[in-house]
């Protein structure tokens, strides 16, 4: 190495250690000065002479050092003796190259990916219990059991008093009278539909025109039995004007007087027919598709779901439907198709 160029690279060695340590690289690789001596050199920067030397040097490593040049101090250019790394410790980088770990210098560094949140696995879906859906539909009835000989008594004042209801003015205004109910107060199993049509406007009495014709077929037919036997009602006392669906404060109005028929009566079971009656009983948007075939429960007692019968005339496929729900209905009572 000529003498010219020594103290140079000594100087320029220990400016670079000087600012990666300005930079924050505290974890460089170990690098001991033995010995140095520096010849004072105008125009070079470097003043004075350094010597250090280690407390212990074995004697392989002393015996890899740069033997020590004597001579006069003003001609002493440079002696050293360097450790600058151990088998087990990595050379100092570069400016501008990161360090390799031990074992990883031919492995290229992979490019940093931004960390991505885990995905949240989807909830699994709850089996929906078909023996109760609506757990709000248990709640008991405040009043004991009516006796069956008091109750035709009791829904002939409920009557009188749906008969002189001006709750909604409009519907008050345009029917010829109300429709109240048909069929006996003791029986085991009341149907609930929607409104009063035109016919049952006419005649004082639900489910007598086409619809009620197939109601019952279905009772008769279907059930073996008689439509005296049952107990039939409606969301709606009132024709609403073109047979059109109820409107929700029509059937708040009319909610009280249906919810006394039904603790009056006290069936053993109820059917409610079509959407806006499941909707109003039920408290549900639901769709029908998903609240048929199975049992849900409207105070103390079991209920079930099936199609209007006038949604059965538009629609005749939905009578297979219907007649798989009627078939659920009277397993649960006990009772078998007639032969016929």
């Amino acid at each position: 190495m000529p003498e010219s160029n020594s103290s140079d690279d000594l100087a320029q060695l220990l400016a670079h250690l000087e600012s990666l340590k300005r930079a924050g690289l505290a974890d460089l690789p170990r690098v001991t000065i033995t010995e140095v001596a520096v010849e004072v050199v105008p125009g070079h920067g470097v003043q004075g002479l350094a010597r250090e030397r280690p407390e212990s040097v074995s004697g392989d490593r002393t015996a890899g050092a740069v033997a020590m040049r004597q001579s006069n101090p003003p001609d002493i250019r440079e002696i050293a003796t360097r450790e600058i790394a151990t088998p087990n410790e990595p050379s100092a980088p570069e400016i501008g190259q990161e360090a390799a770990l031990p074992g990883m210098a031919d492995i290229k560094p992979k490019p940093a990916v931004p960390n991505r949140p885990k995905a949240t696995p989807a909830p699994k879906v709850a089996a929906m219990p078909v023996a109760s859906f609506f757990d709000q539909s248990r709640v008991p009835f405040e009043n004991p059991v009516v006796p069956p000989d008091r109750r035709p008594e009791l829904l002939r004042v409920l009557a009188e008093e749906v008969a002189a209801c001006t709750r909604c003015p409009h519907l008050a205004a345009t029917r010829t009278q109300t429709v109240f109910q048909s069929g006996t107060p003791s029986a085991r199993l009341m149907f609930i539909g929607e409104a009063p049509g035109a016919d049952e406007d006419r005649l004082g009495e639900p489910f007598v025109g086409r619809a009620g014709q197939l109601l019952t077929d279905i009772v008769s037919k279907g059930m073996g039995l008689d439509r005296s036997e049952i107990y039939i009602a409606n969301i709606l006392k009132c024709r609403p004007p073109e047979n059109r669906n109820p409107l929700p404060d029509e059937m708040a109005n009319c909610r009280g007087f249906l919810d006394r028929q039904i603790e009056i009566v006290r069936p053993e079971f109820l059917c409610l027919l079509g959407k806006v009656a499941v909707g109003a009983i039920l408290q549900t948007s639901v769709p029908m598709k998903t609240l048929r075939q199975r049992w849900h429960r409207y105070r103390e007692i079991p209920t079930i779901v099936t199609w209007h019968p006038a949604y059965l005339l538009r629609n005749p496929p939905a009578k297979k439907e219907t007649w798989e729900d009627i078939k659920m209905l009277m397993a649960e009572m006990g009772l078998k198709p007639p032969k016929s």
